[in-house]
């Protein structure tokens, strides 16, 4: 129906959106003097390298909380950018699994058994978006667990304990969706001022018993 196509326009807006953002945004790229907890020099670019942040050998250079190097959006993503890759992981699976629903209400709906040839090809799209639902959804159901754990993918692949930077569910998601719950799923409002990127906090367990 019309409200089915409306929503599916609108989740398409808001992933083209988080899309852009997350493509030409800055992924939070450290600059030649940063000051951090855990200060290092990186030895590959020699700049300030905070704590938790990576050397990226395609951008040749140090992102902060860099979550990894992501060729689909031709970009780094890491602090000042996850939030909109999520978004797009998530807003990109939305509107392909309500294209399906949409897409299988018109094959179904028709009278003759056999399948023209526009069916065909409504069916061929079908299965499209199957692939992406698959592919988006399988990377947007991880990255909600690095997220809930506040870990990245490169913290996961070298097997750093999720408690690490554990701070609880809602901090977690704070510290990369927003402060404020009401811009969380807005593609293209950062609202991270809690954090500057460059200083974590360890477990909140270990940071209250040590008050």
């Amino acid at each position: 129906g019309v409200s089915c196509s409306t929503i599916f326009y609108c989740l398409i807006l808001c992933t083209v959106t988080a899309y852009t953002k997350t493509s030409l945004g800055d992924p939070g790229y450290v600059g030649e003097t940063v000051l951090g907890r855990k200060q290092q020099r990186c030895s590959k670019c020699g700049n300030g390298k905070p704590e938790r942040a990576h050397h990226c050998s395609i951008c040749n250079r140090c992102v902060l909380k860099m979550d990894h190097h992501c060729p689909w959006v031709d970009n780094c993503v890491g602090f000042r950018n996850y939030k909109f890759f999520m978004l797009f992981l998530c807003y990109a699976s939305a509107a392909s699994i309500l294209g399906m629903v949409i897409l299988a209400t018109v094959v179904d709906a028709r009278d003759e058994l056999a399948l023209s040839s526009w069916e065909k090809s409504i069916v061929a799209n079908m299965v499209f978006l199957g692939i992406g639902v698959l592919f988006s959804g399988c990377m947007c159901l991880s990255h909600i667990g690095y997220v809930c754990n506040n870990q990245t993918t490169l913290e996961v692949m070298k097997k750093v304990s999720p408690s690490t930077y554990d701070q609880g569910i809602i901090e977690n998601l704070r510290s990369v969706l927003g402060d404020s719950a009401f811009c969380w799923f807005i593609p293209c409002v950062w609202g991270v001022t809690r954090y500057d990127g460059m200083s974590w906090d360890g477990p909140v367990e270990v940071a209250n018993s040590s008050v």
